[in-house]
């Protein structure tokens, strides 16, 4: 049952568009609390060990969640600040539900059936996106998309960006668990195929670099080898430079050779890969350029108030759009992102948090140190807290690196170098 429990919750993080009838609230956010409470229920008896091994853990989450909420009530945009408040409370469930469940009661082969399904909903999700692109009028794109920017891929997930990341970390997720022998080769074969495409035509310049940080880290666990990066990256740049959306993300909207746009004029004449809509796609140069005064108006913030911050979720309503244009940018830092709404305390608090997550993981298996890794790399110039898919499969890794030296153990196959 409990395994059930878990399937529901990655099930509703994906329903963030879907609304309560007659109430504008995101089904999920009744939905993963809901779920979350059903496995702590059926781990009643565990509660206690869990609370007492943890307890550092906890209090430092708990400290992180009380100032949240202090830092909401005195912000100058209550409404704003509490509605988010009441919004990331819920993870504050998932994470302890999660806790629980990657707990030492928690057989060998529950964990791989976690780390699989988690694998297989990374794959729907990057099937999902190569459809939208492929018919991004169909209904059921209208039915559980965000509205979302050009390229419409994977905006289930709010944002191409964050599509992109999640695909990136997939790809390192599967040669992660094919190494240790918890899938096949050729589900291996299935994930790169489908996670190197969907990651071309998301055109995130955050997934790209993702990408190559994942297997550099992996290389450095002795994952792959040098040659394998050579296969991958090289199949990477060769979706890039073929795919339309991803040649005008890089900047070569105008090159002769690519991208093949008439070929695909020819097979998909409406589909997002020729942009129908002659929607605008800013190139990477001028992104990173937009960062930094994104970055300088957090500081700003900062500045202003800087015990208590902004208030959480203010940023993108309030401040973001003086950068942007409109709604719902963040600090595209998470450290930055944090300072400015919870203030210095804020800060100082969630890297507390980090610190004890690092203390706590003694030992290094790369199933879950690596994703880890990567969630924060992601965030380093970006900020995904809003998206539930991201934050539900980020919130179960740390609960395992936590709980990791209750976690499987290692089982590498030999790799020419």
């Amino acid at each position: 049952m409990i395994n059930i429990f878990f399937l529901l919750i990655l099930f509703s993080s994906v329903l963030g568009r879907i609304k309560f009838p007659g109430i504008n609230i995101g089904i999920h956010y009744l939905l993963i609390p809901a779920f979350s409470f059903g496995i702590i229920s059926l781990s009643l008896k565990s509660i206690p060990e869990v609370v007492k091994k943890h307890k550092i853990i906890l209090i430092s989450i708990s400290l992180m969640y009380l100032w949240m909420w202090l830092s909401s009530l005195m912000s100058q945009f209550p409404t704003i600040a509490i509605t988010y408040s009441i919004k990331y409370s819920t993870y504050f469930i998932l994470f302890f539900a999660f806790l629980v469940l990657t707990f030492k009661t928690i057989k060998t082969f529950s964990l791989k059936f976690y780390y699989r399904c988690i694998l297989y909903l990374l794959q729907i999700i990057a099937v999902l996106g190569f459809l939208e692109v492929l018919l991004p009028n169909h209904w059921i794109f209208k039915f559980l998309k965000f509205p979302s920017f050009y390229p419409e891929i994977g905006s289930i997930m709010q944002n191409p960006n964050q599509f992109g990341v999640i695909i990136a970390i997939g790809l390192c997720l599967s040669l992660i668990l094919e190494k240790q022998n918890k899938i096949s080769k050729i589900e291996l074969y299935v994930s790169e195929l489908i996670f190197i495409i969907s990651l071309a035509l998301s055109a995130s310049g955050n997934g790209w670099l993702i990408f190559i940080v994942g297997m550099f880290i992996l290389l450095i666990y002795k994952i792959i080898s040098f040659r394998k990066i050579i296969y991958l990256t090289s199949f990477l740049l060769l979706c890039i430079v073929t795919v339309p959306v991803s040649t005008q993300r890089i900047g070569l909207a105008d090159s002769k050779i690519f991208p093949l746009i008439n070929v695909f004029n020819v097979f998909s004449e409406n589909s997002n890969l020729v942009n129908p809509n002659k929607k605008t796609l800013i190139t990477i140069i001028r992104t990173g350029f937009s960062r930094f005064e994104i970055w300088q108006a957090a500081i700003n913030e900062t500045i202003k108030r800087p015990l208590t911050g902004i208030g959480i979720g203010v940023f993108p309503e309030q401040i973001g759009v003086k950068v942007w244009g409109q709604k719902g940018y963040h600090a595209h830092n998470i450290f930055l992102n944090v300072l400015a709404e919870q203030g210095i305390p804020g800060l100082l608090l969630f890297t507390n948090f980090l610190v004890k997550i690092t203390v706590q993981v003694k030992y290094s298996n790369p199933l879950v140190t690596v994703p880890i890794l990567l969630f924060l790399a992601s965030q380093m110039l970006d900020f995904f807290a809003e998206d539930y898919i991201f934050t539900t499969i980020e919130f179960y890794f740390i609960a395992a690196a936590i709980n990791s030296r209750r976690d499987f153990v290692m089982q590498f196959k030999p790799e020419i170098i």
